[in-house]
């Protein structure tokens, strides 16, 4: 079950996304068209894919009937592709592949692999038919090497077809001057400054983004949609091929199976010290994908995934035996962003995403 916060309130977080939760069962106009990619028009693009984020909004995009006949590529850094010698024989001549796992997993599911830096900044046919990209690196700082590489492309004006970007950011982006992000962006941590790592994402595809819609939602170039997470957690469909510590493994299925609820916030209001599934993260920004809905173009929200879920919802799976629970549905999310009344105005009525 997903909800929705929208406006602040004296109420606490979590109060306020139960009220959320309950006006679910308000009757709403619909505000969602069936298809808004085109398997004859649209290339969608994930970065990141040797990391379980970008995998799992690949595989995803494949598994989900509003986007599994278009064309989705999986962009890798080259080392995915490269051999190097067996670390357990030094004198064998035979070259190993650490990545071919996850290679074949992709491609059984339907997804296309190229390397990171064709596919962003070389001269390929990828490139020039892509429509969509979502930035899915876990690590800020690949993050933000992989936007700069982006965005050099998009000032060259090599990317002649794109509509949409899906930024996969960090909740506290906005505070990150203040406890606990504070504390969390300090320059020893995990590289360094992650949060002013992000911020620099969120700026580059803001400055070279569509400044506004036009009226009937045609935009004026592309546009872009941003989804900060928590602490990243949940294995996902793609645990098969995880080389990761066993303990923490262990801990990260046992969160796929326990979390299966998220909340969604506009902007960057969430909570700091929250974690969010994988799946669940990756799902919902597919979704801006697939939704037509009009006020999720140059967009930012949160997602945090809640919990624990009930003892009846969690009998049966066991991620460890290829059991996971299901994906939050494309249905949960439309409900969840659905406009209260506070945001009529602001939502005149559904509009396409620009084709």
């Amino acid at each position: 079950m997903a909800s929705v916060r929208r406006a602040p309130s004296t109420a606490t977080p979590r109060a306020s996304s139960r009220r959320a939760r309950d006006a679910r069962s308000t009757p709403r106009r619909a505000r969602v068209s069936p298809r808004a990619l085109d398997a004859a028009r649209d290339v969608v693009v994930v970065t990141g894919a040797l990391e379980r984020l970008a995998q799992t909004s690949a595989v995803e995009l494949k598994r989900n009937e509003k986007s599994s006949d278009v064309r989705v590529v999986a962009a890798l850094p080259r080392e995915a592709f490269e051999g190097v010698r067996n670390p357990r024989d030094v004198r064998s001549t035979t070259l190993v592949y650490p990545h071919a796992k996850t290679l074949e997993m992709l491609d059984e599911q339907g997804v296309e692999t190229a390397e990171l830096g064709e596919t962003l900044g070389g001269e390929t046919a990828t490139r020039e038919r892509t429509t969509c990209v979502i930035f899915a690196e876990e690590s800020s700082k690949k993050l933000k090497a992989c936007v700069e590489t982006f965005c050099e492309a998009i000032d060259g004006g090599r990317f002649p077809r794109l509509r949409r970007v899906v930024l996969m950011s960090r909740i506290g982006v906005e505070r990150r001057d203040v406890d606990p992000f504070k504390y969390m962006n300090r320059k020893t941590f995990r590289g360094g400054a992650p949060l002013d790592d992000c911020v620099a994402c969120e700026d580059m595809i803001r400055s070279r983004a569509a400044k506004t819609v036009k009226p009937g939602g045609v935009a004026d170039g592309w546009t872009f949609t941003i989804v900060r997470t928590g602490e990243l957690r949940g294995n996902g469909p793609t645990s098969k091929v995880v080389q990761a510590d066993y303990a923490l493994t262990l801990v990260d299925n046992a969160f796929d199976v326990r979390m299966q609820d998220i909340d969604i916030d506009e902007g960057d209001k969430m909570p700091g010290g929250d974690f969010t599934k994988r799946l669940s993260a990756a799902v919902f920004a597919n979704r801006t994908l697939t939704t037509s809905r009009y006020d999720v173009l140059n967009a930012a929200y949160s997602i945090v995934s809640t919990g624990p879920a009930p003892r009846e919802r969690r009998k049966g799976y066991d991620v460890a035996k290829g059991k996971s629970p299901p994906p939050v549905s494309d249905r949960e999310i439309d409900e969840a962003l659905a406009p209260g009344d506070e945001d009529a105005e602001r939502v005149p009525g559904a509009v396409p995403v620009p084709s």
